[in-house]
């Protein structure tokens, strides 16, 4: 969602000026003075056709300090916010009204957001339901053979383990289940953070496994991980999504059986029948099947390209022939 957006539309022929920002909240006067200095000057900004915010709800709070919040509303261009979260979440939410200065045109990547702020009181006519989408030339199969990729893990996950998720760990692990390899991919060195070899990395060790175990997250969306995950031509369990404000409505992107399976993280016994299950050689062909058709359909449908062309179509918050750019 940061330097994946950035070099699919530089493929996609656009001129990108990225504008990296940190995520945190509270910083050191010497990170914050670092940040202010590798901002560009807001008369460069100016100058753009078009502003893409990437998260508002995550950088708000680093534009205001950098440019102020009236200084930032009177640049007059049009601006587009996509967010990284749900609104609601278990650990917080996102009040919209203290965001709403950042852009014109927004971009929900959960469905239930979408339909629930085209109000008049929020952003009627200009609030769009807008997936994650993935950059399929870091996240892919591998190619023709990628139905051979060794498979050195039974399960995996690899990402966060906060709270919420040792807490499932922890209930799953009093039913017998196969064995979950657990792990972070990252590559940094004193020059900092490698983004394309970490997520390269990250891509590399999804192909490995059997079945990728998505673990139950915070928010009430498709997270960014499940089209990795697809993209990589790995078989996907990911839980299902709470009901709440027509949150099960993001599920229907893909159908379970075909593409992915749901599971329930409410119910332990049967998810841990499930990975029992679709591990056994067994399985081996039907696993097979419904992760190449989950491949085939995130690549046709959800990459970052094709959530990019719809971004710059909807609304009127461009002041270039949206199609023609594209194009």
């Amino acid at each position: 969602m940061g330097h994946g957006i950035v070099n699919t539309l530089r493929r996609m022929g656009h001129t990108v000026l990225s504008v990296p920002t940190p995520t945190e909240r509270e910083a050191s006067d010497q990170v914050i003075a670092a940040v202010k200095r590798s901002m560009p000057p807001i008369e460069v900004l100016k100058a753009q056709d078009a502003i893409i915010v990437s998260g508002p709800e995550h950088i708000s709070p680093w534009i205001d300090l950098c440019y102020g919040k009236q200084p930032w509303k009177e640049i007059d261009v049009p601006k587009a916010c996509w967010l990284h979260e749900s609104c609601t979440r278990e650990d917080y939410s996102i009040e919209f009204d203290g965001i709403k200065w950042c852009g014109n045109e927004w971009f929900f990547p959960a469905i239930q957001d979408a339909e629930f702020h085209d109000q008049e009181m929020f952003a009627a006519g200009q609030s769009h339901f807008l997936p994650f989408g993935v950059d399929t030339e870091i996240f892919r199969s591998g190619g023709e053979e990628w139905m051979h990729t060794e498979k050195r893990f039974d399960v995996g996950f690899l990402g966060l383990l906060y709270p919420k998720r040792h807490v499932f760990l922890r209930a799953l692990n009093q039913h017998k289940h196969p064995p979950i390899a657990i792990g972070m991919c990252a590559i940094q060195d004193l020059r900092g953070y490698d983004w394309e070899g970490s997520m390269r990395l990250l891509a590399s060790n999804t192909r490995e496994c059997k079945i990728f175990f998505n673990l139950p997250s915070m928010s009430r969306l498709l997270v960014a991980k499940v089209f990795e995950v697809m993209a990589c031509g790995t078989f996907l369990l990911t839980p299902l999504i709470g009901d709440g404000r027509g949150a099960e409505q993001n599920m229907k992107l893909f159908e379970s059986g075909k593409h992915l399976v749901y599971y329930s993280p409410s119910n332990m016994p049967f998810t841990a029948q499930l990975l029992r299950d679709w591990v056994s050689p067994e399985k081996d062909a039907e696993r097979q099947k419904i992760a190449e058709a989950g491949c085939r359909e995130v690549h046709a449908k959800h990459n970052l390209k094709i959530r990019l062309e719809e971004l710059l179509a909807k609304g009127h918050w461009t002041k270039v022939d949206v199609k023609e750019s594209v194009q």
